[in-house]
């Protein structure tokens, strides 16, 4: 037999609420979060212009990738908007990875396991972001590294686009660009077999990198946001 003490912690432990049953809780919340995603879509598909801040944005926004509690912004690639509980297939999408989560409450939402600690909580500052940034690629010339070692400079362009829930808007559109790194290092097996196919990976990887680099100081300078990973 469990010492008496024991019995409490496994009746609590067995009540425990399901993602399924907090989500419900907050299920109008999600639904208006997801119907400002597809409008920020549909936005971002009709391919807007450049557009600058026409008065500076109030909140500021706030965007850190590892700290959704401490944002009012997200960031996702327009692909994702739709629908954020999608997969892709790698390299099918130049997906920055820049999320600070917000998909994952749609992912999560739909599970019968227990909740963690801290998910409710963190639910409700997802549903409470202010801003929703997303960023789509319009031009994309992919590194090359030819048999003969050979290499060829990539680049990218990206079009950055900044909704606010409030005012059901958007508020500032721009294009971010970079290149792929001016020399490729990369490591290989030793009979030189994967050496092209290494060598173009981590061209890619360069150049996605250096878009990484290149969004966030360009969203902080556009919003007078701060934007961080």
């Amino acid at each position: 037999l469990l010492p008496w003490f024991v019995i409490p912690v496994l009746f609590l432990t067995a009540c425990g609420e399901s993602f399924v049953e907090v989500a419900a809780r907050h299920q109008p919340g999600l639904d208006a979060l997801q119907a400002d995603m597809k409008k920020l879509s549909e936005l971002v598909a009709a391919n807007p212009g450049e557009m600058a801040l026409a008065s500076p944005l109030d909140p500021a926004p706030v965007f850190k990738q590892n700290e959704m509690a401490a944002s009012n912004t997200a960031l996702l690639i327009h692909e994702r908007l739709a629908d954020p509980t999608k997969t892709f297939a790698d390299k099918e999408l130049l997906d920055l990875f820049l999320s600070n989560g917000l998909e994952n409450f749609f992912i999560w939402s739909a599970w019968d396991d227990k909740v963690f600690e801290g998910f409710e909580t963190d639910l409700q500052a997802t549903l409470a972001l202010r801003y929703l940034v997303a960023y789509k690629t319009l031009d994309l010339k992919e590194p090359l590294v030819d048999a003969k070692l050979n290499y060829t400079i990539g680049g990218a362009r990206l079009g950055v686009y900044v909704y606010d829930r409030e005012t059901d808007s958007l508020v500032c559109s721009f294009p971010v660009a970079a290149l792929s790194s001016e020399t490729v290092e990369y490591q290989y097996r030793q009979d030189g077999s994967d050496q092209v196919s290494a060598a173009n990976s981590w061209a890619h990887s360069s150049l996605w990198e250096n878009l990484r680099k290149a969004i966030l100081p360009a969203l902080a300078e556009k919003t007078a946001g701060t934007f961080e990973l």
